[in-house]
């Protein structure tokens, strides 16, 4: 499903002028759905797709070329279809999930979707929007999606394939999204976008080019945040993936303006400092270590 890592690179960065996005963020609960032919959505498919996902919805009559539905358990959900493109995708950043370039500029119409009056829980919105994105991806000739307050488009396949393995858990790699950037020649860097609305702190990743695994630990490390509460890096924390790997834990400022400070693991870089031989244990599969 993923996008190898070669990919990543060689399709999504530019040296040192890639640009960083300013993530979009919305109080209301939106998602955007990229289509290529305006076609509506059929609200019984809407209603189906949904219901296949846990999520219960009931039609109800509205304004003409606008769906509204009543959400089972409380709120509105209003699905409006806009027969021109998406007025931001051309120029967003992409990821390692985003669809190519040109299949965005391709599009020729989006599906906005605003659920109201939902239970104020940010990590109930996030679920249920998961899953009504993920219905109107299937109810139409979707190319890409979005969660309102997301910095990237999704591949819409990739979307609803994260969205139908969480279930009714949240999908973290939809509600998370990471940018990739060059550092130099021979070293990337991942940043995460959407941990902030958690409470947690971004995490700024970087490794070698040719580096295997980086990508899928920063996904585990942002799922790790949002699943544990309780879970702490302490800045000089040593982590890794093995007991061989030693990654310090700092805290820097973010890579984007005005942003709060991020956490900053540098992997394949073991040799710039010498770790202390201090009581470390390893937990939760290999990812963190804590104090004793």
């Amino acid at each position: 499903m993923r996008r190898p890592l070669a990919r990543v690179v060689s399709g999504l960065l530019t040296k040192k002028t890639s640009p960083r996005v300013k993530s979009v963020t919305s109080s209301v609960p939106l998602s955007f759905v990229l289509i290529s032919q305006n076609i509506y959505p059929d609200p019984a498919r809407v209603i189906a797709e949904a219901g296949r996902l846990g999520l219960g919805l009931a039609h109800e009559m509205g304004e003409p070329n606008v769906l509204n539905f009543r959400i089972e358990g409380g709120g509105d959900l209003i699905v409006m279809p806009v027969d021109t493109p998406h007025p931001d995708a051309a120029t967003m950043p992409v990821g390692p999930a985003s669809p190519e370039p040109s299949i965005i500029a391709d599009h020729v119409g989006h599906i906005v979707a605003t659920a109201l009056n939902l239970p104020e829980e940010p990590m109930s919105h996030d679920v249920v929007m998961g899953i009504v994105t993920t219905a109107l991806i299937h109810s139409s000739p979707a190319i890409a999606a979005m969660l309102g307050h997301g910095a990237i488009f999704h591949r819409s396949d990739m979307f609803a394939a994260f969205v139908e393995a969480a279930g009714t858990d949240i999908a973290t790699e939809i509600t998370v999204d990471i940018t990739a950037a060059r550092e130099s020649e021979d070293r990337m860097s991942f940043l995460t976008h959407g941990l902030g609305r958690y409470g947690r702190e971004e995490f700024y990743v970087t490794s070698l080019v040719n580096s295997n695994g980086a990508l899928d630990y920063v996904m585990a490390l942002a799922k790790l945040m949002i699943t544990d509460q309780n879970k702490v890096l302490l800045t000089g924390d040593i982590v890794g993936r093995t007991p061989e790997e030693h990654i310090l834990v700092q805290r820097v400022p973010s890579p984007i303006e005005g942003k709060p400070p991020v956490i900053r693991l540098d992997m394949d870089d073991s040799a710039a400092f010498a770790p202390k031989k201090t009581s470390w244990f390893r937990s939760n599969v290999g990812l963190l270590r804590k104090r004793r």
